[in-house]
This record gives structure tokens, sequence and C-alpha cells, in this order.
């Protein structure tokens, strides 16, 4: 039991900086504390660290314009999409037939959906590594406890709802089995939303801001994905977000506002962190641009 305990203390002290860890394990060395205080006096010290970071405005920034909105957003797409591409496999895998290449119409269907599958999936890495990346730059000492809300909310945003789509009896062949009902919507948000967005986490930390070519390019991007996506996005939400008994939206408000300006701007909010990364990157540019002047 006491080496797991010294194993956690480790563990919570790779979270303090270098200097502070490195000085925190010789003075437990020093003194030969248990292991037992040895973890409250590093756990405290975390907390107590964690709190005094809390004081800036960057990372509650970070958690109440990208944790709650966009992983919730994220969270709602995701299984949407995977929901629609759900029926999608089931008859092109589970139900192959060589008639549909062998026929016109069919194979243009074919190729049609693969190719909104593949767009899809590069709108999903490039909303999760903007998001990542500017929710690090944002929140560089906080991103544990940020980085870890942003996985609950995007795991846990739509429990106790449905979607339209699982409700349709229609549907019911392909949604009794268990990959395409759970196996596959967790596949698609740890895949495509959760490891982009720890991948581009990490380089914000690291980097915090991209340099001015590349955050054009990467806003570029977004914009042209997220403006192809908008329609998609509107029905995520709507029709995405349905309540366990079929009856209707999870929110009842969201079926007045499926023609509204409102819901026709949401779209936007998956621009917002790639904005920030341009704007991060041009007061970068040009602060070199006068310091070389």
């Amino acid at each position: 039991m006491t080496g797991v305990v010294w194993w956690l203390v480790e563990r919570a002290s790779a979270l303090l900086d270098a200097e502070e860890r490195d000085a925190v394990r010789g003075d437990l060395a020093e003194l030969n504390v248990a292991a037992g205080r040895a973890l409250r006096e590093v756990v405290g010290l975390l907390v107590r660290r964690q709190l005094r970071l809390w004081t800036d405005w960057r990372p509650w920034l970070a958690l109440a314009g990208l944790v709650i909105p966009l992983g919730m957003l994220l969270s709602l797409i995701s299984r949407q999409w995977a929901n629609t591409n759900s029926i999608y496999a089931w008859l092109y895998v589970d139900n192959w037939t060589w008639s549909y290449i062998e026929t016109a119409g069919a194979r243009h269907d074919l190729v049609q959906i693969c190719g909104t599958f593949l767009l899809e999936c590069v709108t999903l890495v490039c909303w999760a590594w903007t998001l990542g990346f500017t929710l690090g730059s944002l929140s560089r000492r906080t991103i544990w406890v940020t980085g870890t809300l942003f996985g609950a909310v995007l795991f846990g945003g739509t429990l106790g709802s449905s979607t339209a789509g699982l409700r349709n009896p229609g549907n019911a062949a392909v949604f009794s089995l268990m990959f395409y009902r759970d196996g596959f919507p967790a596949l698609v948000r740890t895949v495509l939303v959760l490891v982009p967005a720890v991948i581009g986490m990490r380089k914000g930390v690291r980097q915090a801001t991209l340099p001015l070519p590349w955050a054009l390019i990467s806003a570029v991007a977004v914009v042209t994905l997220t403006a192809l996506a908008a329609p998609s996005v509107k029905v995520s939400v709507t029709w995405g977000w349905w309540s366990t008994s079929g009856e209707g939206p999870a929110i009842r408000q969201l079926a007045q506002l499926r023609d509204s300006w409102q819901l026709r701007l949401l779209p936007m909010l998956m621009v917002w962190p790639v904005a920030y990364m341009v704007a991060s990157a041009t007061r970068r540019h040009w602060r070199r641009q006068s310091a070389t002047a």
C-alpha cells in the first residue's frame, strides 16, 4: 500500500513546475516524511497553486468561452454525425451488394456519402485541434483542469438525451446493434475530437502562438469547413438533442429556434478559437516588426 501512495506522490508532484518539483521531492526525502503525509502535502500545494492561477482571467475565458459552449456543441455534432453515418455504414457494410458499384446511380450515391463522411471527419479534427490549441494557449498552467473538464463535457454533454434518428422506428435494425448505437459515437468522439484536441492542447501549452502564416492558413481552412458544415450543425442542435421519450427536443425552445437568426449564427462559434489564434499571431508579428524597426 505504501508503494502505491508513493507512486501517487510522484505523479502529483509531476504537475508542479520543474524547480518546485525538485525542491519538494528533496524536502520530502530529507525530512523522511511518511507516505500519507507526503501525499497530503503535495496535493495541498497543488490546490493552493491552482487557486492562485485561477485569479487570472484567461482560465475563466477558456472555461466559459471554449470548454462549456464548444465542448457541448462538439458533443452534439459528433453524436449526430456518428448516428447518421451509422445508418450508411449498416447499409453499405452490413448489407453490402455489388449492385452498389455496378449501378451508376447507386455508385454516385456511394461516392457522395463517402465524400461527405471524409469531409465531416476533417471538419471535426480541425475544429478540435484549433479548440485544443487555443485552450492550451489560454490556460497553460491550468490545462489539466480545463482539459479534463472539456473531456467531461464532450462525453457527458448528451447524457439523458437522444436523437431523432435513434428514436425513429425505421432505424431500429441499425441501432439495435450496440456498435452503431454506442460504440461508433464513442469512437468518433475519441478519435476525431478528443485526440486532436489533446494534441492541440499540448501544442498550445508549449508554443502559445502560431506563426502568422500558419494561423492564417488554419483560419481559411476552419472558416471554409464551417461554412460547408453549417446546415448540419443546425440539424445537430435541433434533431440531434432529442428527449429520451421521443416527444421533441430536449429543450423545447429549440423547436422555435429552427429558422431563427440565432441558430443560423451558431456554427460561427466554431470559428472563434481560430480567430483568437490569428489575433494572437498578428499581435506577436507586429511586436516583432516594431522591435526590429
